[in-house]
């Protein structure tokens, strides 16, 4: 019976590795940690493998005893709870760190085994990304510097304590699915380059930086989903697309805007949801300007809707390659504020911020008087400048458009440059 037992178990702990993903919680040096055991079970051992050897920690059936196996330095920082089956290590040191297992037997049958890694790391602050769907981005690994020796690990949804999951079974090889093929390490900076972004790669990652399977450093990086900009004119109907839709959903996408999930607050003309989930506008106000979402339980969108005063016909300025152009915001006054935005086959068609556009280097701009000057400018600067202006309040005054066109040399238009429709 004993040996049918022992075989039963081997079998267990044989399929639980081969379809568990490895999870991997990632803690402070001085943090805590708690291992949540099921109740109601006989004993539970907790060990930790040290290389090749096992290192038992402790059996909670003789936890505090004389001849407990329980390290005398692990014992002066471990609190239990009896009601909740709970044990707590304390200041954790980088000596915490490695594979752990906690097993649990009820009347001699292996009831819960669990396997996991602490990576006990000097955490520096993070930063975010933003990126739109289908774009490509590399997220810093700040801390690699000269140590190239890295691990990328991405945040595991799954869970309700902070996990994470090794992104890469090596420096190339992803153990992830659905990310294979589109995830890679950039070899001179260990920034992790991620393809043709998707909605579930919107979440949090993070670099560690290691030093002979010990980690030195943990960098965070947010990966979120770049805000689009929709800019409109007051009378006109604008469409806002929810296209994070997700079959796992028990509800349909919803709405809400920055101040309030009522849309029905807002005054005046109230935005209606289509069987498509878009939000629609049938009549713009001034008052419908904000930032908008769509969310499901995983996954959002965000979208910026400006709303301004009747737009004018814009302006046309013709270019050659080289030269040096200079737009000028006119109606920016003192009490006043403004923002420039780029439309052009360069941004695909899409509206974005010039201090967003990190390809337009050559770009600068002038907050005191309101210019944008852009230099050694070449056919792909061609498309359609804006000058928005808002008052205290953040409410759009007045626009003013300009589209440069490139002018080949003898005086013909550039064929590449597509005209662009009004908004």
């Amino acid at each position: 019976m004993a040996a049918v037992t022992e075989l039963s178990f081997l079998l267990f702990a044989l399929i639980n590795n081969i379809h568990a993903q490895e999870r991997i919680f990632v803690k402070k040096e001085g943090d805590s940690y708690t291992f949540n055991l099921p109740n109601n079970t006989d004993s539970c051992l907790i060990s930790r493998s040290v290389g090749e050897e096992k290192l038992v920690l402790w059996n909670t059936s003789d936890l505090w005893s004389n001849s407990s196996s329980v390290p005398e330095h692990l014992k002066q920082r471990l609190v239990s709870s009896v009601k909740t089956s709970s044990y707590t290590i304390l200041d954790l040191t980088h000596s915490d760190s490695g594979p752990y297992r906690e097993e649990c037997w009820t009347e001699g049958n292996v009831t819960h085994d669990n396997n996991f890694t602490i990576t006990v790391c000097t955490s520096i602050g993070g930063t975010a990304i933003d990126e739109r769907l289908g774009g490509t981005v590399d997220l810093p690994c700040e801390g690699a510097a000269d140590n190239l020796d890295v691990q990328w690990l991405k945040q595991d949804s799954r869970y309700e304590q902070e996990t994470w999951s090794r992104v890469f079974g090596d420096k190339t090889t992803s153990v992830m699915d659905n990310v294979r093929g589109r995830y890679q390490v950039v070899t001179n900076t260990s920034a992790l380059r991620v393809s043709n972004v998707t909605g579930t790669d919107f979440t949090d990652y993070r670099c560690l930086v290691m030093h002979q399977q010990q980690c030195v450093s943990s960098h965070p990086v947010g990966l979120e989903l770049q805000v689009e900009v929709i800019y409109h004119s007051v009378g006109e109907t604008a469409v806002l697309p929810c296209t994070i839709t997700d079959s796992t959903d028990e509800q349909p996408p919803r709405w809400s805007n920055l101040f309030s999930s009522d849309l029905g607050q807002l005054n005046q003309t109230v935005p209606s949801v289509d069987q498509n989930y878009s939000l629609v506008f049938s009549s713009l106000m001034l008052n419908h300007s904000g930032l908008y979402y769509c969310f499901t339980s995983m996954r959002y969108q965000r979208y910026q809707l400006f709303v301004c005063p009747k737009f004018g016909p814009p302006a046309v300025e013709l270019f050659s390659e080289g030269e040096e152009v200079t737009l000028r915001c006119t109606d920016r006054r003192e009490d006043m504020w403004h923002v420039w935005f780029i439309k052009s086959n360069r941004t695909e068609g899409r509206i974005i911020t010039v201090e967003s556009d990190q390809s337009m280097s050559r770009v600068s701009w002038y907050d005191n008087n309101g210019s944008l000057v852009i230099s050694n400018i070449s056919a792909g600067d061609a498309g359609e400048y804006w000058c928005v202006v808002y008052d205290p309040y953040d409410q759009c005054v007045s626009t003013e458009r300009t589209v440069l066109v490139y002018m080949e040399p003898f005086g013909i238009y550039s064929t590449s440059f597509k005209k662009l429709e009004k908004v």
